[in-house]
């Protein structure tokens, strides 16, 4: 089915942008790999050499940043300008692990084999270690590009001393679970033309992660610079902000989730630089999660027994309300990041630059009766804010596209951006979507975005989950379960549930009312058997012919 071209926003939405100078677009230079298929060959092939024409990468990948928090973010905002909004991106499981492993093969998490955040449940680090040659570091790296990772990777990473640098990165700026508090870290310091065989590792001081990694980027740049001039850079950026504490106990003086100490209140200690701290432009007294978030406390009557429950009394709303509030407080540190980032860039950097900025998913606040989580296969959770700039030098207006999108379209799309040849490029479960980052006309796009998610053993033993709440009654997760979401559709089914769940998301797009009898659940059901088996399994359709409706 053909998608029209995303349409053009009036340039005084972002009013306080700076000019782009306007240059002709360089032709990106195609590169040839080995097949991703043969993971031992391509991280030992002998990389290309450099193209200087090959424009850089910046991707920011936040961790929990529900789409309800960019309003709060002036800078991330500007990054739509000449650039390009996907107001339809999905990921295919919100859950941190998970997620992040389909952005980085490509796949689909039934395809990756990484299903919770943790290595004795299908999961976590134990799980993704095996996918690590291939990567998009790696292609990239081969492509040419001096590449660099800083802030969360995966869960249970040992970040510890004698670290392991995977394949494909020339600097590695990671922590492990401490970064979750923000305050309290090891951070790795690996940078392959100065450290040789060392692997340093430093303690935080105290010193807030986000500044730090904010810092760190900046230096990582100048690297390039010094150590490649000339050859093009891959640099993702992945603060664990606005993720909450993990280990919350009742009467912990520092909040659940801890901002920066200049964004908190000044009437608190520690205290920070504005009266209410600083949401962004807007008084935080003026937010009111009861109204900010749609569907919160809804009447669940109409959904699956695992939603259903009481009405969420004062004492909690006042905790969501604080949560709320906190939750924006920590995304100015990110937007503060980003600026400085931006900011590094010189002129001709900025004209041959992409600036990604995603979150691995979304999360719910009290939405639907559903306290403090993610990982079900609502908006709130799944789909969250994907806005790419192009570079100064290519094509200019404020694009936005509702094409449906999905996380495993990463991988393809940051191979796109550097020349990768086709082959390679669409060798995985997504599709590219720089098409619709230029503004053009794509013929043939997906329909049907898959959604799946594995409940977690909560009697998994190690460390506990970060993304287990501690509040159990009225709190329970999402069950096993596998969707489709369509332009205008969300089918779900359940492990354990006799009925789907069904939203018309054109008629009611907070997903309010359940229609679970609706005529449309058996085409549905059958475009999710095919997406739900789609890959590697000896028979299975690809995934990409299994995202088209019958």
């Amino acid at each position: 089915m053909p998608i029209t071209p995303p349409t053009t926003l009036s340039t005084t939405l972002f009013g306080n942008i700076r000019k782009c100078l306007v240059v002709a677009l360089a032709v990106l230079l195609a590169m040839t790999l080995a097949s991703p298929a043969s993971a031992a060959a391509t991280t030992r092939s002998k990389p290309q050499p450099p193209n200087p024409k090959s424009p850089n990468i910046v991707f920011f990948l936040v961790d929990d940043m529900s789409a309800d928090l960019l309003p709060y973010m002036d800078t991330v905002q500007t990054l739509a300008h000449d650039g390009a909004t996907f107001t339809g991106y999905y990921v295919a499981d919100s859950l941190c692990c998970p997620s992040r492993a389909t952005m980085f093969t490509g796949e689909f998490p039934h395809n990756t084999g990484v299903r919770t955040n943790q290595g004795y449940d299908h999961g976590g680090y134990p799980a993704f270690e095996r996918h690590e040659s291939r990567t998009y570091a790696v292609a990239l790296h081969q492509a040419g590009y001096r590449t660099g990772y800083l802030g969360k990777y995966i869960n249970e990473y040992p970040a510890g001393p004698g670290y392991k640098v995977p394949a494909g990165w020339d600097e590695w700026h990671v922590t492990a679970g401490g970064g979750y508090n923000e305050f309290r870290y090891r951070l790795t310091g690996y940078v392959r033309e100065e450290s040789g065989g060392k692997r340093p590792i430093a303690a935080s001081k105290g010193r807030y992660l986000v500044d730090v990694l904010g810092r760190r980027a900046v230096k990582f740049v100048e690297h390039s610079r010094e150590h490649a001039p000339g050859k093009p850079f891959f640099l993702q950026v992945s603060p664990f902000s606005p993720h909450n504490r993990i280990d919350v106990e009742h009467g912990d003086k520092e909040p659940r989730f801890p901002p920066a100490r200049r964004d908190r209140p000044k009437n608190r200690f520690p205290a920070g630089e504005f009266p209410h701290g600083d949401c962004g432009g807007t008084d935080c007294a003026d937010i009111d999660v009861t109204t900010a978030l749609p569907s919160f406390d809804e009447d669940t009557a109409d959904k699956p027994a695992w939603v259903r429950r009481e009405p969420i009394g004062p004492t909690l709303v006042k905790q969501l309300r604080e949560d709320f509030r906190n939750r924006i407080r920590m995304v100015q540190s990110v937007d503060d990041m980003v600026e400085r980032v931006l900011s590094a860039l010189t002129a001709e950097e900025r004209r041959n630059t992409y600036v990604v900025f995603a979150s691995d998913n979304g999360f719910h606040l009290g939405q639907h009766r559903l306290v403090r989580g993610k990982s079900t296969a609502y908006d709130h959770d799944v789909r969250v804010p994907l806005l790419v700039k192009r570079p100064a030098a290519s094509r200019r207006g404020d694009f936005v596209t509702g094409a449906l999108a999905q996380n495993v379209d990463l991988f393809a799309t940051f191979l796109d951006m550097a020349g990768v040849d086709p082959a390679t490029r669409d060798s995985r479960d997504g599709r590219s979507l720089l098409p619709f980052v230029n503004g053009e006309k794509v013929a043939d796009w997906r329909e049907a975005a898959l959604i799946e998610h594995v409940r977690p053993d909560p009697k998994t033993p190690g460390q506990p989950d970060p993304d287990a709440d501690a509040i159990k009654k009225g709190n329970s997760r999402a069950p096993t379960y596998s969707a489709v979401r369509t332009a205008g559709e969300l089918y779900v089914e359940y492990e354990g549930e006799p009925a789907p769940e069904y939203y018309n998301t054109v008629t009611d797009p907070r997903q309010e009312s359940n229609d679970p009898a609706n005529a449309r659940t058996a085409d549905l059901s059958r475009a999710l058997a095919a997406l739900k088996s789609c890959g590697r399994r000896p028979g299975a359709v690809d995934c990409w012919t299994a995202a088209h409706l019958p």
